[in-house]
């Protein structure tokens, strides 16, 4: 099923005093009022959550609640699954992308949430929020060097599918971590986001740049060589031919046909032999 929603990630860091134009232009999309915030991938989720809610109501919101979860058992709560129903903008803040996980998987909340999505309900996430959003996630290998077994997946969320998620990415010089992931052969596509910048995903798998940073494109479905199959663990790693490309603020990017600004017709985006990414 298409989802009707659109699916903001962003790369970490992102202006919350100034201009705030990722976190505005997020509320705009579907003029939000009524907004969900997940700390739960925090360290300190209370302090965390604070500040995202005031910010959002310094940017207009009416209704913002903070879902202050800190285990499967509390996803589940009558009280939270009653309140997620009237979110326009459910917002998962940063943190470490496991932990996220390891809270919402398998619950009614996350369920529940994906039916949201589904029906137009804006998804949003930064830093870990970010990088939780796609089937599968990665963590651990930075500044290990290019080193087979450094880099570690689980599963994601899944409001995208067969594309890898990355942020804090030309901060943390994680274009490597992202790179061996990609030649493991679980995954082809993957997108790198810098801080204070966002991709804005629109239904029908295009998206739009906005921020001040750099959104990395790899593509390593047509790579030319790679030694990662005969690697051993904690050996070096070699590749060669993947594809790479460098988005600023402005660009717009189809993700099916992984270009920037190829036309999608109408007749396209609903033909049943339409292949989509999710």
């Amino acid at each position: 099923m298409q989802h009707k929603g659109y699916l903001v990630l962003i790369g970490g860091a992102e202006d919350k005093t100034r201009e705030m134009r990722i976190l505005r232009r997020t509320l705009e999309i579907n003029c939000a009022k009524n907004i969900v915030i997940i700390p739960s991938a925090s360290g300190y989720p209370t302090d965390t959550g604070e500040k995202y809610y005031h910010v959002f109501r310094d940017l207009g919101a009416d209704n913002v609640k903070i879902f202050d979860i800190r285990g499967k058992h509390e996803a589940d709560s009558s009280e939270y699954l009653k309140q997620i129903n009237y979110a326009d903008l459910v917002f998962f803040t940063g943190g470490d992308q496991v932990k996220l996980a390891d809270t919402l998987l398998g619950t009614k909340l996350l369920r529940k949430i994906k039916r949201l999505f589904k029906d137009g309900v804006t998804i949003a996430g930064t830093s870990a929020g970010a990088a939780a959003a796609g089937n599968l996630m990665i963590f651990d290998g930075d500044k290990k060097g290019f080193v087979k077994g450094m880099v570690k997946y689980s599963e994601g969320f899944g409001f995208i599918k067969n594309i890898t998620i990355d942020t804090h990415f030309n901060k943390r010089e994680r274009l490597l971590r992202l790179t061996e992931f990609l030649i493991s052969g679980n995954s082809s596509r993957g997108i790198g986001l810098g801080e204070d910048t966002a991709i804005i995903i629109n239904p029908v798998k295009q998206f739009e740049v906005i921020g001040s940073g750099i959104v990395t494109l790899l593509n390593s479905s047509r790579y030319t060589y790679s030694n990662y199959e005969t690697a051993l663990n904690n050996d070096r790693l070699k590749t060669n031919g993947l594809n790479v490309g460098f988005l600023q603020d402005g660009a717009v990017f189809n993700m099916q046909y992984w270009s920037v600004n190829k036309e999608v017709t109408e007749k396209e985006i609903y033909s049943n032999n339409y292949s989509r990414l999710n």
